[in-house]
């Protein structure tokens, strides 16, 4: 069987990551090594480190890094791991007992340069505000649950972006010309968390980065990032049109709030799926969402036409 090392970045998670481990020490296949890279914490990780050093049958190993991000410190563990293929999920991550052994089992050709894994939000009745991870039918490149070979990531340089570092590193692979396969059976629980509005814009503030992997990806970002989406068009030309039927007048209210009921209900339905929400937490999402959908767009293009300057190198 293939050797595999487990590398875990945690930030303030030492709370958490007992849970993480345990899941894996349950695994039907035992990881060579798990690493977890502590990115600074302010909590006392080492503790609880060694509190389950001596109940796993695989060395921990705790390495340090300092404010680097999640990036950074996932790029530390892998050129640290010894395993052929380097398993990655994170902290406050739920591997389920086959995770590793259906995710290894994909490698079966040369020519797979990485597995991505199944991500399914735990938890109870999901609110408005709560945030969910989630990947149930791949092409998102999670690092909750992302399994490369050790050498392709080796080749392609490894963790080279501070944003979007996930998506980055698949499409570098795949530029490479490696096949990346999706297990659904490979299954990682990431607990959902509780946000505010704030966290909707901050979300929306990143859509800039993807100008990153449009630049250093051209041929691959646009299979896996739309950069048109013919519901925003119709949200935001709706909205254009409703605000100027002040000069035009209602033909132009008329066809803007046409535009905007073909819009909407797509968009809301994305954002609420089986979410529990009454009236007027409906009515707060529908208003945020004719908010959020300008305010994304602007930053999705703005990133495209000019890429942030910030693409600094990762590598030691």
């Amino acid at each position: 069987m293939i050797a595999v090392s487990v590398v875990i970045p945690i930030y303030n998670q030492a709370h958490l990551v007992g849970r993480t481990i345990e899941a894996i020490t349950a695994n039907s296949l035992q990881p060579i090594e798990v690493i977890i890279v502590d990115d600074g914490s302010s909590d006392d990780v080492r503790s609880t480190i060694l509190a389950y050093e001596s109940l796993t049958a695989f060395p921990l190993r705790l390495l340090e890094v300092n404010h680097g991000g999640p990036g950074r410190a996932r790029d530390a563990g892998w050129r640290e791991a010894i395993g052929e293929i380097v398993a990655f999920t994170d902290a406050d991550a739920v591997p389920d007992r086959h995770w590793l052994e259906n995710g290894v089992q994909a490698f079966s050709s040369p020519d797979v340069g990485a597995v991505e894994g199944a991500v399914e939000s735990g938890g109870g009745k999901p609110t408005i505000f709560t945030h969910q991870v989630r990947n149930r039918f791949g092409r998102q490149f999670m690092t909750a649950n992302m399994f490369y070979r050790r050498s392709v990531i080796a080749e392609v340089g490894g963790f080279k972006s501070p944003y979007r570092e996930d998506s980055d590193l698949a499409f570098s692979v795949l530029d490479a010309g490696y096949e990346i396969v999706f297990v659904p059976t490979s299954i990682v629980i990431h607990p959902p968390r509780q946000e505010n509005w704030r966290f909707y814009f901050a979300k929306a503030n990143r859509k800039r980065f993807e100008g990153l992997l449009f630049r250093n990806h051209p041929e691959t970002a646009p299979q896996y990032i739309p950069r048109f989406q013919p519901t925003e068009l119709l949200i935001i030309t709706g909205e254009l049109l409703a605000l100027l039927s002040v000069v035009w007048g209602s033909w132009s209210l008329a066809a803007g709030l046409l535009l905007l009921a073909l819009g909407m209900p797509k968009r809301l339905a994305d954002w609420l799926g089986d979410r529990e929400y009454n009236s007027r937490e409906y009515l707060w999402a529908w208003l945020m969402t004719l908010i959020l959908v300008p305010v994304e767009a602007y930053y999705h293009w703005t990133g495209i036409i000019k890429p942030p300057a910030v693409h600094k190198d990762l590598r030691r």
